[in-house]
């Protein structure tokens, strides 16, 4: 037990105690305590920022950036959710640009899981966690944005987002990914992004498109065959003009 607690402090997992440790600090020194040597410290300061993440962001991503720990990288993750549309919007910024966990190429194969799959990238991951008052800003970059990166990136937060907030799954939201089609006809990345996307949003709209996908004997295909399925084992009127979840 005792070397399993010591290697998980190596890696930042902060107890109770370092927490109540920093609560009393001033948001100087926690910033402070952001970027100490030790890494169960960084994490206490972390937590201890919540009920300021949009002062911190700048300092949360810029720790983050470079965070070899792997609690300390959940705890800065958790900090940066429990922040506004303020900081949804820095946070864009850094999508692909923080770790080298983003898929570059389509896989292979597709999910075996029967929901939306966890955004591997450390900054989707979040966004698609954060409160969803942040989630005009997803739909406007997603619009505005010219960066292939970014829109990769955009459309699994975004989907991971609608997914688990069918209210979300509005023709107005999904427009902005149908609109990726054409100009990104060429990118099978983006495709199959947009494709993994569309199993969140039960529209006839999204079906036709997933249809046309799933003729193929491609890694598209199959990915649209998998969407196709879990809209259909979603509870509700799936096609219809009333959805409802429970």
């Amino acid at each position: 037990m005792k070397s399993t607690n010591e290697s998980l402090r190596k890696r930042g997992m902060a107890s109770e105690g370092d927490i109540a440790a920093l609560s009393d600090l001033t948001y100087e020194d926690l910033v402070a305590a952001l970027h100490a040597a030790d890494s169960c410290t960084r994490s206490a300061a972390a937590y201890c920022l919540r009920s300021q993440a949009d002062r911190a962001a700048d300092e949360l991503l810029g720790q983050l950036a470079g965070e070899k720990c792997l609690y300390t990288r959940i705890a800065v993750c958790e900090c940066l959710e429990k922040g506004s549309i303020v900081t949804a919007e820095k946070m864009i910024g850094c999508l692909g640009h923080i770790g080298n966990n983003q898929y570059r190429v389509p896989p292979d194969k597709v999910s075996a899981k029967k929901s939306f799959p966890l955004p591997r990238d450390i900054i989707a991951r979040s966004l698609g966690r954060m409160d969803i008052s942040v989630f005009p800003a997803l739909q406007r970059c997603l619009k505005e944005s010219s960066c292939r990166e970014q829109i990769s990136e955009l459309l699994d937060a975004v989907g991971y987002m609608v997914f688990y907030h069918p209210e979300l799954a509005a023709a107005d939201n999904l427009q902005p990914v149908l609109a990726l089609e054409s100009p990104y006809s060429q990118d099978p990345l983006i495709l199959w992004k947009m494709i993994l996307c569309l199993s969140a949003f039960p529209s006839a709209d999204a079906k036709t498109v997933l249809l046309n996908y799933a003729q193929e004997q491609s890694i598209l295909g199959m990915e649209a065959q998998r969407s196709l399925k879990i809209l259909a084992m979603r509870k509700g009127t799936v096609y219809g003009c009333h959805t409802q979840f429970y």
